[in-house]
């Protein structure tokens, strides 16, 4: 059962298979449709930039490697936050990026997840080369077990409650609504009776994702930053973003949302029921359907 648990706290909302198809349409929110190279002049104005993803997507992945090259050429002030690493490894990745680690003693030490080389190593490569800040943002995959488990952050243990969020909130309101249906969908294999903690869990990691981020950006408010995360943490600005905006209002803070459809190329503008989605929209061709006009 732990396994589950943490199949199901670690990789929320991934389809079921990657596109790997060139077809991909950019829109903003407004409705103005983007090439891939205006992603990064677009999102000048912004403090932090939340990247959504679906963690299987190659094409994501190859537009998340484009953006940072892209938003670094125009700010070298600029750090990578990842989900993907958790806050009590974070010595670990300082310590490769300064060069006192081998790259396979810093993936022996580090948890990686298992599509790290394809998906996130470029990530980490190309801030390592440029001297670029890394943020291992998320809470110990330990933690957000055995808080899905018992519902309690009691016993959880001293050598993990360093790691713990400050603040911390499961409120009710559209992202519990979301977060239900997805579960009760027949996607995820959860009972009912144990969603609650399930949904806790899920706003423990979106606490601390945003307290990592919050708290580098009062550190080096000089910094522009990138984090990369699953999609339903974001989608319509909820999740990382709502808790990122309590603890710092101020911040401008910019979305991207990823969209499955069967044909991006059939798209003429932006579907209105999208609007809402994310500040930019990145419609991709729905897995299967590769090919297929």
């Amino acid at each position: 059962m732990l396994n589950v648990i943490l199949t199901v706290i670690l990789v929320m909302a991934i389809p079921a298979a990657a596109a790997a198809g060139p077809d991909v349409r950019i829109y903003t929110a407004a409705g103005r449709e983007l090439e891939r190279g205006q992603l990064a002049e677009v999102l000048d104005p912004y403090e932090v930039i939340i990247f959504g993803e679906y963690h299987d997507n190659d094409v994501l992945h190859q537009l998340e490697y484009g953006l940072l090259q892209n938003v670094f050429a125009r700010d070298n002030k600029l750090a990578v936050s990842l989900e993907m690493f958790e806050r009590d490894v974070q010595g670990q990745l300082d310590s490769y990026l300064a060069g006192r680690l081998t790259e396979v003693e810093f993936l022996d030490k580090s948890r990686p997840w298992k599509n790290y080389r394809q998906a996130y190593r470029p990530l980490v490569e190309f801030a390592k080369a440029q001297a670029l800040p890394v943020l291992a943002a998320n809470i110990p995959r330990q933690a957000a077990a055995h808080y899905a488990q018992t519902g309690s952050l009691a016993g959880v243990g001293a050598e993990l409650e360093m790691y713990l969020p400050q603040l911390h909130s499961a409120p009710d309101g559209e992202y519990r609504r979301r977060f239900m249906a997805l579960m009760g969908s027949g996607q995820m294999p959860v009972r009912a009776e144990n969603l609650d903690r399930y949904y806790k869990a899920q706003c423990l990691k979106d606490d601390t994702m945003a307290e990592s981020i919050a708290d580098f950006l009062r550190q080096r408010p000089d910094y522009k930053l990138i984090h990369y995360q699953g999609d339903f943490h974001s989608r319509q600005r909820l999740g990382v973003v709502e808790k990122l905006q309590m603890l710092r209002p101020e911040l401008k803070v910019a979305v991207i949302t990823p969209v499955y459809t069967e044909n991006p190329a059939d798209l003429a503008n932006l579907p209105p029921r999208y609007r809402n989605a994310g500040d930019i929209i990145i419609f991709l061709q729905q897995p299967g359907q590769q090919g297929e006009k």
